[in-house]
């Protein structure tokens, strides 16, 4: 009995995450799917949040989070941390990839590296808190790079001449322009062992209340795990971890 009811709580909670990445609501169907539910079981859930008020169905029969929802996390924004806002975020990526994750700031022409998580793999990425390494050839520098213009990226590297880390390293100012505007466009940077030899990683800026990047996450892998379909799929947990983490810090 006791596991059966822990079964519901978990998946109304998972269904009050679900609404929180989709502020314009979502239909019962559309639930029923993204959580892999039976129709009848999201709809008894969906009826139980109605009546705690959690959620509203509107006219067009979506259903969208309420205000208590808000009030129930503003107790705890009160005496948020931020750095234990981006670990806890950290730790859900890892979780599901189990490669090493970073989080860096910020700091001239520089990322300052402020957290690690290991993979536990045995073969795994050698870095450590506390490093700086170069914007233009990681995919943290990039991520906050992109969030910059064209302007201030070449007033950031007046001699249009970047000096190379391995033979794969972006070593002309035009060329990383040219790049960042397809990150830009998808949401995400990498960097294909042009930072280290064999390594490769992707990253997203995490944007604080002021709209400029305040944090970067990444996740490296060996560059032989690192497939097209994998890359992807860390991307994916990274923007998931961002959007979260951007909620978070707006409120605070």
């Amino acid at each position: 009995m006791t596991e059966a009811a822990n079964r519901t709580l978990q998946r109304g909670l998972t269904i009050l995450e679900l609404l929180s990445e989709h502020p314009e609501g979502l239909e019962l169907h559309e639930i029923a799917r993204e959580l892999a539910l039976p129709k009848s079981s999201a709809h008894n859930l969906m009826q139980t949040l109605l009546t705690l008020r959690y959620v509203r169905l509107t006219p067009a029969s979506r259903y969208q989070m309420t205000l208590k929802t808000f009030e129930v996390g503003a107790a705890v924004v009160q005496t948020t941390d931020v750095t234990q806002v981006l670990r806890q975020y950290m730790q859900q990526a890892f979780a599901d990839c189990n490669e090493t994750m970073h989080c860096g700031v910020l700091s001239g022409k520089e990322v300052l590296y402020i957290d690690k998580i290991e993979s536990t793999q045995s073969i795994r990425m050698a870095s450590h808190v506390g490093i700086r390494m170069p914007l233009y050839a990681t995919a943290m520098g990039k991520a906050f790079l992109a969030e910059m213009t064209d302007a201030e990226i070449r007033a950031l590297y007046p001699e249009g001449v970047l000096p190379p880390l391995t033979g794969r390293t972006i070593a002309d100012v035009e060329e990383l322009i040219a790049q960042l505007s397809i990150i830009r466009e998808r949401g995400w940077a990498m960097e294909d062992q042009e930072n280290a030899e064999n390594v490769s990683c992707v990253g997203v800026a995490i944007l604080g209340r002021d709209g400029r990047p305040a944090y970067a996450l990444s996740i490296s892998a060996p560059s032989f795990r690192m497939t097209e379909e994998r890359r992807e799929n860390c991307a994916a947990l990274l923007r998931r971890a961002k959007r979260r983490i951007e909620r978070v810090l707006r409120a605070l």
